[in-house]
């Protein structure tokens, strides 16, 4: 049983729940999630100290939480002001950097292919090629 939040935060309250569903124990999500104590996981779901957002990824892994939206909840919680720029893609990404980032993703079922100099040289040729190809079509039109 979940007792009552020292603040209506939406973050601790998403943490109290993937507590919850984790069925795991608070000290094992602080050691796997690198907190010496296990007593930082109480104070940061019932709210009285915010989850640091630069664990949130840690932490995600050790509930088995979706870190992503972790991550979300946090910083429309605690930094609006930079989540507005980010949701607003202010300094975001093109249609077309956001097609690749999802090709990317799909390829590679939800894991990452080490981006290493051989794998960054040969994506930057194959993208090379494409343009070019793409540019003798147009000039050849």
């Amino acid at each position: 049983m979940t007792k009552p939040h020292k603040t209506p935060s939406p973050t601790a309250i998403f943490l109290d729940h993937a507590i919850s569903a984790s069925g795991r124990t608070q000290k094992e999500i602080a050691e796997d999630a690198g907190f010496p104590k296990p007593n930082v996981i109480s104070m940061m779901k019932l709210g009285a100290t915010k989850v640091p957002i630069d664990r949130i990824p840690a932490l995600a892994e050790a509930l088995g939480a979706d870190a992503d939206e972790f991550l979300e909840i946090a910083l429309r919680e605690y930094h609006p002001e930079v989540f507005a720029v980010i949701a607003a893609d202010e300094i975001g990404l093109s249609d077309d950097e956001l097609i690749l980032i999802t090709i990317y993703r799909t390829a590679f079922a939800g894991s990452t292919l080490p981006m290493t100099q051989d794998v960054s040289e040969l994506i930057a040729k194959i993208l090379r090629l494409i343009w070019l190809v793409q540019f003798e079509a147009a000039a050849n039109g």
